[in-house]
């Protein structure tokens, strides 16, 4: 039997720090698949073109490089990769992060033994901009997730370690989305795997981070990610739980920030969209509210006590 082909799509921007030990972790999987790498050089000002292209040199035609010009940004940037994919399975990896040994085999191996498996994803490792490691992207163990419990609990998954089947890179790939909308979309075709392992490594807070440099934005596709959900395909109580959980956070950032006027804004939008009116709403989401702030008690709580656990990025 031949080979499976699988097509990793990295989109890069002026990370000559980082982009060389992306690429080397990819290329470098042992795994029993033909690897081939699209990397989306988004019109990059430093070294970084240079980087790829020396790697290119080395690795041949198992890396293709492609210098945008213009700057189409990271949205058209990953979309048009997407689009040039070919094979059977596709990654997504941002340029900043890299994956760790053993991790597309363990992924190759998942998605083979499980048809109806959409996508598989992996727990990752969080580093700062030198590779010193901080603790966990999450804490949700080894689990499957189907479209109604992804929908209520929020996103938790790490988009650099996502493996999945190249038939559904169609359909959600045009416009802005931030990587919840495209777990939706998978779900949306089977049930979503997930790997308690880490194994691919996430950089925190690094520069041209959407997240730090947009956060308004990214809140506004946050929530165009939820309204994506066709309301067919889940009850009332899955999308008003999913909603509630957007204001949770909603009201955790601003609690952060102290920004009240936030926290107005969009439980009007939210009270205006729930199915269930103001009072079950705002009951659904200080439950979230309560649910979380206990979560991170017991963490503390457990720090205090002496008993060593990894700090993690999101909680489920």
């Amino acid at each position: 039997m031949s080979q499976p082909h699988i097509c990793v799509c990295v989109v890069t921007y002026n990370q000559q720090a980082f982009i060389e030990t992306c690429l080397r972790s990819i290329l470098d999987q042992q795994v029993e698949a033909d690897v081939r790498v699209l990397v989306g050089d988004d019109a990059s000002t430093d070294d970084t073109g240079d980087i790829v292209q020396a790697l290119t040199a080395e690795y041949g035609e198992r890396l293709l490089y492609l210098r945008r010009q213009p700057n189409l940004g990271a949205f058209a940037n990953m979309r048009d990769l997407l689009l040039r994919a070919k094979g059977d399975y596709v990654a997504r990896v941002d340029g900043d992060d890299y994956w760790l040994p053993g991790k597309l085999a363990r992924q190759l191996a998942y998605l083979e033994a499980h048809p109806t498996c959409s996508a598989v994803y992996t727990n990752a490792i969080t580093v700062d901009e030198a590779g010193s490691k901080i603790g966990l992207f999450n804490d949700l163990g080894d689990v499957r997730l189907d479209l109604a419990t992804l929908l209520r609990r929020g996103n938790v998954l790490n988009n650099s370690s996502v493996l999945f089947r190249a038939a559904n890179t169609t359909g959600w790939i045009n416009g802005d989305q931030i990587d919840y909308q495209v777990h939706l979309w998978q779900a949306r075709h089977g049930w979503l795997g997930h790997i308690g392992r880490p194994l691919a490594a996430y950089r925190v807070n690094t520069q041209g981070s959407l997240v730090l440099s947009a956060n308004k934005y990214v809140r506004e596709l946050y929530w165009q990610a939820i309204q994506s959900v066709p309301r067919e395909l889940v009850s009332d109580d899955d999308y008003a739980n999913g909603i509630a959980d957007f204001l949770r956070q909603v009201c955790f950032r601003a609690v952060r920030t102290r920004d009240l006027a936030l926290l107005r804004h969009w439980v009007r939008i939210v009270y205006a969209a729930s199915p269930y009116g103001r009072l079950r709403t705002t009951a659904l989401s200080l439950a979230k509210i309560l649910r979380m702030a206990a979560k991170l008690s017991v963490l503390r709580l457990t720090a205090l006590i002496g008993r060593k656990q990894p700090p993690f990025l999101y909680l489920h």
